[in-house]
């Protein structure tokens, strides 16, 4: 059997190499060429992002959390549930909704149904940062991503996206 290399790059000429057997664990150039720029994008549009809820002394995580919350009636959430909608682990969530309990952004309280149960709830302050912070992260958003995407290519995009998120989800 032939040993040929396999490469993914990242980041413009970085490139990670490892030695395979197998051509179909390879990536051809166009390929390569793509999911490089996926991955800067990824990590730019990101930063971009943070930047611009940084202003508004957000972190990603705090937004995400803040946001999952206004959505929902009473702005309150088990927090298992939270950590469900948001994608994290019972730890992460717990470490996070203390510091942002400490920062008066949500309050936590015992569910009345369930002794072991938290309930988390946006707190006032929460309510008057996202009053700024969702304006200015929406515009950031614009700027950034849909600005520079035409109408035509949005249902592609769409598709694409919904693609990929059912395969990562799906093996889990």
């Amino acid at each position: 059997m032939e040993t040929i290399k396999a490469q993914i790059s990242y980041h413009g000429n970085q490139s990670v190499s490892v030695d395979t057997v197998d051509p179909e664990m390879s990536l051809d150039e166009r390929e390569q060429r793509t999911w490089a720029a996926f991955v800067t994008m990824r990590r730019d549009l990101e930063a971009a992002l943070a930047s611009s809820l940084a202003d508004n002394g957000l972190s990603v995580s705090d937004f995400e959390v803040l946001a999952r919350l206004s959505q929902t009636p009473g702005g309150e959430m088990r927090a298992r549930d939270l950590a469900a909608a948001i994608g994290w682990d019972k730890a992460r969530l717990s470490k996070h909704v203390a510091r942002m309990a400490g920062r008066g952004l949500i309050e936590r309280r015992e569910a009345a149904d369930d002794r072991r149960g938290q309930i988390v709830a946006i707190a006032p302050q929460g309510e008057r940062v996202m009053a700024t912070a969702v304006p200015n992260h929406v515009a950031a958003v614009r700027h950034h991503f849909f600005d520079l995407v035409d109408a035509d290519e949005l249902d592609v995009l769409e598709r694409v996206m919904k693609r990929i998120n059912a395969r990562a989800t799906e093996e889990r």
